[in-house]
């Protein structure tokens, strides 16, 4: 899944450069000043809107990788342990029983 997103990333970052070339390349075809001009900035505008939406996606990814670590930090810091002498519920980590000091 990961890697589908890193290459929609890439790739939306290449088709904003092809868009930027492009327009270069229909500029010089119009002969024009005026016209290369207006076909430049609606290539730059076109690659910038591809730039962003490649940096939002990458952002997005950093973001879903913190919060699955942050996820599974939670999940074992929730693990208990049962104490078979008293039945005190503590911490998985503890190596005796923080009650009556039974160690399990």
């Amino acid at each position: 899944m990961l890697e589908g997103k890193i290459e929609l990333v890439s790739a939306l970052f290449f088709i904003g450069i092809a868009a930027i070339v492009i327009s270069v390349i229909m500029g010089f075809l119009t002969g024009t000043f005026f016209g290369f001009i207006i076909a430049l900035l609606s290539g730059i505008v076109s690659g910038m809107i591809f730039f962003a939406l490649s940096h939002i996606l990458n952002n997005q990814q950093s973001i879903l990788y913190k919060l699955d670590q942050l996820e599974e930090i939670h999940k074992k810091q929730q693990e208990k342990k049962i104490c078979s002498n008293c039945n005190y519920e503590y911490d998985i980590n503890l190596s005796s029983c923080p009650y009556c000091g039974r160690k399990d």
